[in-house]
């Protein structure tokens, strides 16, 4: 029998034990970027739900990993980690493909010209790293034609 709350259980602990991820942010920031990790991973994992347990190993690692990495690109981005313009096409490009894997092949994913402004928000000094995270999560949703976000 599958025990799709202990996937679950094991996905969030993998994201609230790991103070890398959010350990950049101030509490407020932390926090919804840690509610997105949360919704993210509770979603792929309940697509695991008629897999036996090394099938969805298998599905999960790549995607739960896609998650992670996400987080902590995003919250290094919110504090201004990512200067120099060549840093930010990488981030952009790197958070694309990391958004496709954690969302699958359905998602519309936003143009390089959108991704690129809302990057370049960051170098408004009335942008905060909370309100940063919220609108990078909102461009995301936005595209996702499953409504999953």
């Amino acid at each position: 029998m599958v025990d799709i709350e202990a996937r679950i259980q094991r996905a969030i602990s993998e994201l609230t034990g790991n103070e890398a991820l959010l350990g950049m942010l101030e509490e407020n920031a932390a926090a919804e970027m840690l509610e997105w990790g949360i919704m993210m991973s509770k979603s792929i994992v309940n697509e695991t739900n008629e897999m036996d347990d090394l099938a969805a190993d298998l599905s999960l690692l790549p995607r739960l990993k896609a998650v992670r990495r996400s987080m902590r690109s995003i919250g290094n981005w919110a504090v201004g980690e990512y200067i120099k313009p060549e840093d930010r096409i990488w981030l952009r490009d790197k958070l694309l493909e990391q958004f496709k894997l954690i969302l699958g092949d359905d998602i519309v994913l936003p143009d390089v010209e959108t991704m690129d402004n809302l990057i370049n928000q960051v170098d408004d000094s009335s942008s905060t790293p909370h309100q940063l995270i919220i609108n990078m999560i909102q461009l995301i949703a936005k595209n996702d034609t499953q409504g999953e976000l």
